[in-house]
């Protein structure tokens, strides 16, 4: 076996220990162990080093039982080893919180002393997401791989900061990464929550000089290098938007058979997934998405509110960037810059739930696509006429750009901006005009920017377009099993030979078909004992929507300059 450190602080495991009382923040190590069984990961090993925590409970680590609608490891793990320097700990486990805030607890029988050493395993997923959409954080293997989150598989403290060391035991051949790599300051303990691993069989594309890498399981259909190349000069664009010096960031990809082309923002870093048909222009999209929630301000719920009720405001604004920062950049044409948007104001536009009130996004999140998309449809548009009125108001003297900017500041000061605050910045710039239009936004009215909102290359134009309607009853979809209920009479589905009790077997993923007017869904189904696939358009009824057109005889250069 052959040992890769990929973050040395001052010794490997044992020895850390004595040292860690002597360094300005304690130390956090953590070693990982892919476990090989005839060419497959199975399960990870992790060995986690810390200052045994002080609180009267004994709590030595704690993992929550679930996130982002996917089952973490945390019912499955089996603990190895126990020790602290008075020698081993009996540990027993409890759940507690409910909902979201469901975790489950590690106590040790006996309070611990000086140094911690905890030693425990967690099985691999093999399966497809069970509960449906979530976001590409799982602990997977494939493509000769292992990936995912710290959130599904490591153990930790409550709180408290520490500075973290990484180190992995690799089979020969093997490499790996983390979105901790290249740091050494001290962090929260939750940072772990939001650190992506990768090892295996890697490809990479790093740049030592600017601090920025990326590695990638299998082998895309698109020139990874160039596309990496493209997110490092995003990533320039965004420090210098933000005026922050360029730190440390990792973007990491896998193959996601369930909805390609989507991914999650983490810390420093972004994962991002494709499939055998992925697109650059796309991607690109989502890669300048993803960047920009590292750098984005952004408002916290009400005490005891779900975050989901402000999630409009971080998605709707990454929505809103992530064509025009590159645009602007000259990293994106006004071709490609044109079917973003396109691609989300005729999934917005031609929804059935587009006036479904803002407080109701939440309890149907994950259970209903055209809930899922409407934060960052509705909350782009949102913050698209919001631009527009604020470079009217001010002869073009402010725009969105300073609000933002202008948040991010208070943020890094340590500011807590709720909706109160955003909504006393609006009036400042707007006055009560612009206060009204927020609370018509949040009450679910239509977002209808002006046909000049996005600059002199385009103009809006009413279009015919078919609604996107999957034909029997969404919860299906989030269930296990998935029975199909409620089919609708004169659907596509019901057309294609879709039955009530029929079983659906893999995930659908429906976000991006959505805003795909020719799209053709595909459902694996199970009836009778006999498996057989079913496809079709899933669209219904046709109404007038918004599209936006190229305006001819417009240099790119202009439109670029008047953004």
């Amino acid at each position: 076996m052959m040992r890769l450190v990929v973050l040395v602080l001052s010794a490997v495991f044992l020895a850390v220990w004595p040292l860690a009382s002597a360094q300005e923040a304690p130390t956090f190590a953590i070693r990982l162990k892919p476990i090989l069984v005839d060419d497959s990961y199975t399960a990870i090993e992790v060995t986690e080093s810390f200052a045994a925590p002080s609180d009267q409970e004994r709590l030595i680590g704690e993992l929550a039982l679930a996130r982002f609608n996917l089952p973490t490891a945390a019912a499955e793990i089996s603990i190895l080893d126990a020790r602290d320097r008075r020698g081993r700990l009996r540990l027993s486990t409890r759940d507690v919180g409910e909902g979201d805030a469901a975790r489950r607890q590690w106590i040790a029988h006996r309070a611990p002393r000086g140094i911690v050493m905890l030693r425990y395993r967690a099985p691999i997923a093999s399966a497809l997401a069970p509960r449906g959409p979530a976001p590409p954080i799982d602990l997977r293997n494939g493509e000769r791989g292992i990936s995912g989150v710290g959130a599904m598989f490591l153990l930790r403290p409550p709180s408290g900061s520490f500075r973290f060391g990484v180190e992995w035991d690799l089979p020969s051949g093997a490499s790996a990464a983390s979105s901790l790599d290249g740091s050494n300051e001290t962090l929260p303990i939750d940072t772990l929550d939001s650190t992506f691993f990768m090892a295996g069989s890697i490809g990479r594309h790093a740049n030592t000089l600017t601090h920025f890498g990326a590695a990638w399981h299998g082998e895309p259909p698109f020139d990874a290098p160039a596309l990496m190349s493209w997110a490092e000069r995003m990533r320039d664009y965004y420090s210098a938007f933000f005026a922050l010096p360029p730190e440390p960031y990792s973007i990491f990809m896998r193959r996601n058979p369930v909805n390609p082309g989507g991914g999650i923002g983490l810390f420093r870093s972004f994962v991002l997934t494709f499939d055998q048909d992925s697109e650059l222009a796309p991607l690109q999209s989502t890669l300048s998405h993803e960047m920009f929630h590292t750098y984005q301000p952004r408002i916290s719920p009400e005490d005891g509110e779900n975050p989901l009720s402000v999630s409009w405001f971080s998605e709707g604004l990454a929505v809103f960037y992530q064509r025009e920062a590159p645009f602007r950049a000259g990293l994106m044409s006004a071709e490609d810059y044109l079917t973003d948007l396109n691609f989300h104001a005729g999934r917005y536009y031609t929804s059935t739930m587009a006036t479904v009130p803002n407080s109701e996004v939440a309890a149907s999140f994950w259970r209903d696509t055209r809930i899922r998309t409407l934060p960052y449809d509705r909350g782009f548009l949102y913050f698209a006429t919001l631009d527009e009125a604020m470079r009217r108001h001010s002869n073009n003297q402010r725009s969105l750009d300073n609000l933002i900017v202008e948040l991010r500041q208070i943020q890094a000061a340590g500011g807590d901006i709720k909706l109160r605050e955003w909504a006393e910045m609006v009036q400042r710039e707007l006055g009560e005009p612009g206060v009204e239009a927020l609370r018509a936004h949040l009450a679910g009215a239509v977002q209808l920017p002006s046909s000049e909102a996005f600059g002199p290359c385009f103009r809006r134009v009413s279009a015919q377009m078919r609604r996107y309607e999957l034909g029997f009853d969404p919860a299906v979809l989030t269930q296990s099993p998935r029975i199909v209920t409620g089919l609708i009479d004169g659907s596509a589905a019901q057309q294609a030979g879709l039955r009530n009790g029929d079983e659906i077997t893999r995930p659908v993923g429906q976000d991006g078909i959505q805003g795909d007017q020719t799209g053709v869904l595909t459902l694996q189904i199970r009836r009778d004992g006999r498996d057989f696939e079913l496809r079709y358009t899933p669209r219904g009824e046709t109404v007038s929507a918004w599209q936006w057109v190229r305006v001819p005889n417009v240099p790119e250069e202009t439109c670029r300059a008047a953004r």
